[in-house]
């Protein structure tokens, strides 16, 4: 009898618990704290529960957690709390308290101009010559709505002035978002072609003519359908010019020895991100596709139509492990020649295989597929300025993961293979890595030994700021 009753309100207690998590609860109020910058209301409106909607009551840590993450993405803070300040029946009161991060960076500009670190430290031996130095004024959460503006003066290799405004789309009531661009940019030196796969540079420092200049224009728009999709279209002018040099030793680099390249372009960009961290991420997935339409038949310099795709999976093993892999390629449809200057593929900013980064592999399409085996071996604080009032100098969040990489790709080349022998073949590199990550993934460093199928090895590093 003692077992019937014992058994009996075991199975009531579990019968109550089931119906308890089945409750619908409401979500009443919403308060802030510590944004004494960006507005409240963008900060509301980026989560994904609003003031007096409904969850199941199982569901309501698991969404704290999700909108803590969604809010970290934002880059606009050094902390985030969401928690429950109060319950009233069914109704739950919820407490977000933030710090906020440092979000003027006036700083001077030093720059190598050469593609990555490895190329400059190794082809070029360190020529301080190929740097640009400046001064950067970037101004993040301008206004209070995680709007930015950057204003660049640039000096050395490449002289620049560009202003930048970019009011993002942010939260379910704001969709709709702009940047606005304006550049201008000379060279006396120019990579005029590229020869056995490494660039090929002219420059005449003995009279003030400049090898290569550029003038945009630009206007982008935003469209956030949901939280995770991003939309943009975006219009440019574009022109450039080279020297009567340039065109002489290369008449391929704009076609038939021109000097003068004018187009307006059309780009139409969807990307569909559900990545943890974007600046470094270790679960979700991203995909992204680019329709590129350069020359719009006014100047009939240039006539390019391009598709790219991008699609990355990132799935966590355990608390330490994670995996993920990105594929992404291009394809011309447009099978004209293409000019020197618009045929570049692989071995430029994101777009290259570990282990020939010190190669430029040019061509009208492309593959990569890229995976890595992610370690964290270490995660710490080291104290700095206990004392001062800003919260971004009190201490230096660091982060150590230990990486595996396999690198696949392949550029399909149809006009200026005969210069370039790794056109048309196999690129396979591997290796290890070491990433040292400070504060919340702003500043990277990644240390990486790789070997590729030509039989080359060697250490490289490369660095992101994501400010």
């Amino acid at each position: 009898m003692t077992y019937h009753l014992f058994f009996y309100l075991l199975f009531l207690c579990c019968a109550q618990a089931t119906i308890a998590q089945s409750k619908k609860i409401c979500i009443k109020t919403i308060a802030v704290e510590g944004n004494k910058k960006t507005q409240t209301n963008l900060i509301i409106n980026e989560l994904s529960f609003q003031e007096e909607d409904s969850l199941l009551l199982k569901d309501l840590m698991p969404a704290l957690n999700k909108n803590k993450q969604l809010l970290i993405n934002t880059v606009l803070f050094n902390e985030v709390e969401i928690k429950i300040s109060k319950w009233e029946g069914l109704d739950v009161h919820i407490l977000i308290k933030l710090k906020e991060s440092w979000y003027i960076f006036p700083f001077p500009q030093f720059e190598l101009a050469d593609r990555n670190f490895n190329v400059w430290w190794t082809r070029h031996n360190r020529n301080f010559q190929r740097a640009n130095i400046g001064l950067w004024l970037i101004w993040r959460n301008l206004t209070g709505y995680n709007d930015i503006l950057k204003i660049v003066v640039q000096f050395g290799y490449t002289r620049k002035f560009e202003i930048d405004y970019t009011l993002p789309p942010m939260g379910r009531k704001r969709r709709f978002g702009f940047n606005v661009n304006t550049l201008y940019s000379d060279n006396k030196e120019l990579a005029f072609n590229t020869i056995n796969n490494k660039l090929a540079f002219y420059s005449d420092y003995n009279t003030p003519e400049r090898q290569f200049q550029r003038i945009r224009a630009r206007f982008r728009s935003y469209y956030r359908r949901t939280l995770y999709e991003t939309q943009k279209f975006e219009l440019n002018f574009l022109q450039l010019s080279i020297s009567d040099s340039i065109a002489l030793i290369n008449p391929d680099f704009f076609l038939n020895g021109k000097q003068l390249q004018r187009s307006f372009n059309l780009k139409y960009t969807y990307t569909l991100d559900k990545r943890d961290i974007r600046a470094y991420p270790q679960k979700g997935y991203y995909f992204n596709v680019v329709l590129h339409k350069e020359g719009l038949g006014i100047f009939n310099d240039i006539n390019q139509l391009q598709l790219t795709a991008n699609l990355s999976y990132f799935m966590p093993i355990g608390k330490r492990l994670s995996v993920g892999t990105n594929m992404k390629g291009r394809y011309s449809f447009i099978r004209s020649k293409t000019p020197y200057y618009n045929n570049r593929a692989l071995g430029f900013k994101e777009d290259y295989i570990r282990g020939f980064q010190y190669y430029v592999i040019n061509g009208q399409d492309y593959l990569i597929i890229q995976t890595d085996i992610n370690i964290k071996l270490f995660d710490f604080t080291i104290p700095l300025f206990k004392k001062v009032p800003i919260s971004y100098l009190k201490g230096l969040p660091i982060k150590i993961h230990l990486r595996y990489h396999l690198d696949f790709g392949y550029v399909w080349d149809r006009y200026y293979m005969d210069l370039n022998t790794l056109g048309n073949s196999d690129l396979i590199g591997t290796g290890i890595g070491i990433d040292l990550i400070f504060y919340t993934y702003n500043i990277i460093f990644q240390f990486e030994y790789t070997f590729n199928n030509n039989g080359e090895k060697g250490l490289y590093l490369r660095y992101k700021f994501n400010f």
